[in-house]
C-alpha cells in the first residue's frame, strides 16, 4: 500500500489522484491527514480512488507517521512512500514499481529531479521493512527518511531504477511548485546529527 502523507495542501492530493488515476494506478493507497490540519474539512470532501483510504491522527514527526502506518499494517507484501505533490505521468507506475522491487528491494522512478541517482519516491519490498523493524528510521522529524532507504538498498545490492517510469516531482527546487510551510525544515540539524549517528554504528567494526 502506499502511505500518502499530506497537510493542508488538499489541492495537491487532488492533482495527484487525477495523474494517479490518467495513469491506471490499481493498487491501494493510505491518505494521512491530521485532526487539526485547518483544511481538514476539503480532504474529507474529496473523493477518493477505489481501494484508497483517509486515515486521520494527531499530528506527528513523519518518521512516526510512517512507523505508526507500519504497526497498524505489519504484513503487506510491499510499500509505497509517495508524496502530494508527485504526478505520476507513466502507466501502471505502481505495478511497474511493486514488481521491480519484489519482497526485498527496492524501486524508484525518475522524479524529473535526481535521475536515478537518489530515490525519492519509491516502492520497498515487505520483507525489507520488515527486515529493517520500521518504515521510517525513529526519531527523525521529516528528512532523510529517504536517505536511509537509499543507504539500506544501496547497501544490500536492491536499489533498482526504473528510469522509464516517470514520477514529476513538483517541487519548488525545480521550479514547478512554490515554497510553502510543508518544505521548511525546522529540524534539519537534528535530523541531519540522528542520520549521521545512525550511519556510524551501522558501520562500526
Amino acid at each position: 500500500m502506499f502511505t500518502i502523507p499530506t497537510r493542508s495542501r488538499p489541492h495537491r492530493l487532488q492533482t495527484l489522484i487525477d495523474a494517479c488515476r490518467k495513469a491506471e494506478m490499481s493498487t491501494p493507497a493510505a491518505v494521512i491527514v491530521d485532526f487539526d490540519d485547518p483544511m481538514i474539512g476539503a480532504y474529507r470532501d474529496i473523493k477518493l480512488p477505489e481501494k484508497w483510504i483517509l486515515l486521520e491522527g494527531q499530528r506527528r514527526k513523519l518518521s512516526t507517521i510512517y512507523n505508526n502506518f507500519f504497526q497498524m499494517f505489519p504484513d503487506l507484501e510491499w510499500y509505497g512512500l509517495l508524496a502530494d505533490d508527485v504526478v505520476p505521468t507513466s502507466r501502471a507506475f505502481d505495478a511497474k514499481l511493486i514488481a521491480a522491487a519484489g519482497t526485498k528491494g527496492m524501486a524508484f522512478g525518475d522524479d524529473s529531479i535526481n535521475g536515478g541517482n537518489f530515490a525519492t519516491h519509491f516502492v520497498l519490498g515487505g520483507d525489507l521493512v520488515r527486515d529493517m523493524g520500521w518504515l521510517a528510521l525513529p526519531g527523525l522529524s521529516r528528512i532523510y527518511i529517504d536517505t536511509v532507504w537509499n543507504d539500506v538498498a544501496q547497501d544490500n545490492e536492491v536499489r533498482r531504477y526504473l528510469s522509464r517510469v516517470k514520477m514529476d516531482h513538483h517541487h519548488f527546487s525545480n521550479g514547478k511548485a512554490l515554497m510553502d510551510s510543508t518544505y521548511r525544515k525546522p529540524d534539519k540539524e537534528a535530523d541531519k546529527a540522528l542520520y549521521e549517528a545512525w550511519r556510524r554504528s551501522r558501520y562500526a567494526v
